[in-house]
């Protein structure tokens, strides 16, 4: 990730400007955790641990990644009653998920709630190849963006998904929409990887 996209990140949480931090778990999460047996899973640009604490309410052991401080120890102060071999909190830069020792896989699901796309477009191709790395053949891939815009200089489109994702994992469904906290176009997608 940038030094710019860091400072940003970090100079908003700590003037609490985070409106994407609602702490309620989405839908579709909820909805993929009603399907699934628990097993592990990953939370990449976890924040502040929302959907994390949801998971380790509901039996799975999770691992979960955010390369801002200040959201990593809050997700860890969050999480403190929960046994401490249950999940881990890792200050990391998401590019770089082929060197987080942190890391516990293979996942049986790695959700991904609008960080993947604000990496920088020369990681898009290994951090897609990072997660079908890091997911067990059969696994579920969660994935929320929004897309590129006048007013916002980074995003994937529907088609930047598919053509990233497209060679790792099968897309089982996706529902574009607008962002019920931004208005902004938004996508949200669900994904396997073969067998």
């Amino acid at each position: 990730m940038s030094d710019d996209r860091l400072d940003m990140f970090t100079q908003r949480y700590q003037s609490h400007d985070t409106p994407w931090d609602t702490g309620i778990t989405p839908p579709e999460i909820v909805q993929i955790v009603s399907e699934l047996p628990p097993g592990k899973a990953l939370d990449l640009g976890c924040g502040t641990g929302t959907n994390l604490r949801f998971l380790l309410q509901h039996s799975w052991q999770v691992d979960g990644v955010d390369f801002v401080a200040e959201a990593v120890a809050i997700a860890q102060s969050k999480l403190a009653a929960f046994p401490p071999e249950a999940f881990t909190v890792s200050c990391w830069d998401v590019t770089r998920l082929d060197e987080c020792d942190a890391l516990r896989a293979p996942y049986d699901l790695v959700v991904d709630i609008g960080c993947g796309h604000g990496v920088g477009a020369d990681k898009h191709e290994k951090y897609a190849q990072d997660i079908a790395t890091l997911l067990k053949p059969g696994g579920t891939l969660m994935l929320f963006t929004h897309y590129r815009s006048a007013e916002r200089n980074f995003g994937w489109s529907p088609d930047d998904v598919h053509r990233l994702f497209s060679r790792h994992f099968t897309i089982a469904w996706e529902v574009l929409n607008d962002d019920t906290t931004t208005g902004a176009p938004s996508g949200w997608y669900r994904m396997v990887k073969p067998v």
